[in-house]
């Protein structure tokens, strides 16, 4: 009997008050919801999440999609979070991680306080390894207090600046469709069908 492969979702963070690490928890939910897919949600060293492990460049290799979290850290992602993406590079050197696609998502301490200038700066590095970023198009978001959620860029959530904030039901919807997202676009790339095939020719380098 032919048992078809795991679509295999990472879904990595830095977390140092737990709210990115609270995120990820729905980001991975709603790539779980996707049929026959593993999640993986790891963090990158330095985070604080207890019972998580730390993620290591063979994660990312390994992982047919991935999602990235982020604190926010004046206006953009946190240090530790470049230390791990700068530790990449052989991987970009070798092409290992080109065409797969990636989602974001960020914690912040308030409302317009940098968040989308989060999602978008983490971003660029991954258009840069060649990756494909996943977005949450409008109105999916919902109606009326949910459409208040998350961001076209990436899942969203605002803890306040004491850190009190519970996370709305917005916000748990949001991540769960940023998840769901990322995980059928990577069972649709892998799919391996004669049609769908065409799609790893965006692994391969421009001849």
């Amino acid at each position: 009997m032919d048992i078809q492969k795991k679509t295999r979702v990472l879904v990595l963070f830095y977390s140092g008050m737990g709210h990115t690490a609270a995120l990820a928890r729905f980001i991975a939910e709603g790539a779980l919801s996707v049929e026959n897919t593993e999640v993986v949600v790891k963090q990158v060293p330095g985070s604080k999440a207890t019972g998580v492990e730390i993620a290591t460049q063979e994660d990312f290799v390994s992982a047919d999609a991935i999602a990235i979290g982020s604190p926010t850290h004046f206006g953009s992602f946190a240090a530790e979070i470049k230390a791990f993406i700068g530790g990449l590079t052989p991987l970009w050197l070798k092409g290992q991680v080109a065409g797969k696609p990636v989602a974001f998502f960020c914690s912040a301490g308030s409302m317009h306080g940098g968040e989308e200038a989060t999602l978008i700066s983490l971003m660029i590095p991954f258009f840069n390894l060649g990756m494909i970023p996943i977005g949450i198009p409008y109105p999916i978001q919902g109606e009326s207090p949910d459409f208040d959620s998350g961001s076209p860029y990436g899942a969203i959530f605002v803890s306040g600046h004491d850190g009190k904030n519970k996370m709305s039901e917005g916000d748990k919807k949001v991540a769960r469709i940023l998840g769901k997202r990322l995980a059928a676009t990577a069972h649709l790339m892998g799919c391996g069908c004669g049609d769908c095939g065409k799609y790893k020719s965006m692994t391969h380098k421009l001849e």
